[in-house]
């Protein structure tokens, strides 16, 4: 493992990005999030607010991973300390580790004190534990792991570097439980390209000859031109990965235990957040200015249009370590 650390410089999105994306723009987010301050998809079910949607998804990933009762466990990009807390407060885990590229993440969560969580501010990629780990969380950070201009070969290879960290902090048959924003299984650019209806012909993956209308071919040009927007303006220096990508990266570390595709979780989630940030768009425009706002609910719309259309989806995957 340390070998790989000097064989290679590249950490995942740069702290600036990760400043941008969390402490400028976080004080817009906070606005919309609600109290427990979760910037995810919430598991939603018929009745359900967004609070409790997004109790619901800590609660899954806590139990998926087998955290419940734990001596450790680590949440891999831990925000403003949410899971942390639930893992101690509600799962009776003894000390749950943090790590975020935010400061402000970070300096807000240590500042609530709470008994038994411990917050690191530190890439994955250099992050040395005290003892081995029960389990580990890693919910909507990955996107972060790979940057956005790396062809599928040196993404699994990112992907890969993780997972064999993970292996190696984590005791014999421990999990990690894992969420991601994930394109289609056919793949970023076909995701962006096809037509609805393409993409739901054969689960999306269809027989990878598809013809390309007029009308096509500028709906895609459209999707191309929405996707580098957020990812220069919202999200700079982050990708996306497939489910199967992820799995690849995994095979012969972790068993892939359960694998699900909840784009309604999604859809729900980004619908609240986006009626959320429009109701507070002027004090938004107070806080970053009105054109950061507008960034962001560009982005909110076009996040909900993909999902509604088949273009990612939530992915939850659990891992067992073999």
């Amino acid at each position: 493992m340390h070998r790989a650390k000097k064989a290679s410089s590249y950490k995942g999105t740069s702290s600036k990005a990760i400043l941008h994306q969390y402490d400028f723009l976080g004080d817009f987010y906070r606005l919309t999030l609600g109290p427990e301050l979760v910037y995810s998809y919430g598991m939603w079910e018929e009745g359900d607010t967004l609070e409790s949607a997004q109790l619901r998804k800590l609660d899954h990933h806590a139990e998926a991973a087998r955290a419940v009762g734990a001596e450790r466990v680590l949440d891999v990009g831990c925000g403003w300390g949410s899971l942390l807390h639930r893992l101690v407060e509600t799962h009776h885990v003894k000390h749950a580790v943090g790590i975020t590229m935010s400061p402000g993440q970070a300096a807000w969560a240590r500042d609530q004190h709470w008994p038994g969580c411990e917050v690191r501010t530190e890439n994955w990629f250099d992050h040395e534990p005290d003892g081995p780990y029960d389990a580990i969380i890693a919910i909507e950070a990955i996107e972060h792991f790979a940057g956005n201009t790396m062809w599928r070969a040196k993404r699994i290879a990112r992907y890969r570097e993780f997972f064999e960290r993970c292996h190696s902090w984590l005791r014999p048959t421990g999990r990690l439980s894992l969420q991601a924003n994930a394109w289609n299984d056919r793949g970023w650019l076909t995701s962006l390209l096809l037509s609805p209806e393409q993409l739901a012909t054969a689960g999306g993956r269809g027989s990878g000859r598809e013809r390309l209308g007029l009308r096509a071919i500028q709906g895609g040009v459209k999707n191309v031109r929405e996707g580098l927007h957020a990812s220069r303006k919202v999200f700079p220096e982050c990708f996306l990965p497939t489910r199967v990508e992820l799995t690849e990266a995994a095979d012969g570390l972790f068993r892939v235990v359960e694998t699900r595709s909840d784009p309604a979780d999604g859809v729900r989630t980004v619908r609240t957040w986006l009626e959320r940030a429009e109701a507070n768009r002027a004090r938004g425009a107070e806080l970053i200015g009105e054109a950061a706002v507008s960034d962001i609910l560009r982005e909110q719309r076009t996040a909900l249009r993909f999902l509604r259309e088949g273009r990612f989806t939530v992915v939850r995957m659990v891992f067992e370590k073999v």
